[in-house]
């Protein structure tokens, strides 16, 4: 059971310094090149529903999560230098 959570935690990954006009469709369609995605999780300001320059994206497969990090870390998008890395 532990292998297998563990297993699921590697498909997931941190995304930062996204725009604050960044909505979540714009995170597929960004990491969907790379394999399905099974969820993305925008954080929003509550006030003013904006995006709060992080997010967290979860890959059906690990191989998969492991290319868009290495394509999309350092990518510049919207303006912006992104960070990605695997969640911890």
């Amino acid at each position: 059971m532990q292998n297998r959570l563990m297993q699921n935690f590697r498909k997931h990954l941190d995304y930062f310094n996204n725009n604050s006009k960044t909505q979540e469709q714009d995170l597929r369609d960004l990491f969907t090149p790379f394999g399905p995605v099974s969820r993305v999780f925008l954080a929003k300001d509550k006030t003013n529903n904006t995006s709060k320059g992080f997010a967290f994206i979860t890959f059906n497969e690990k191989k998969d999560a492991q290319k868009a990090i290495e394509c999309v870390s350092g990518f510049g998008y919207d303006h912006l230098i992104l960070k990605v890395e695997w969640a911890k």
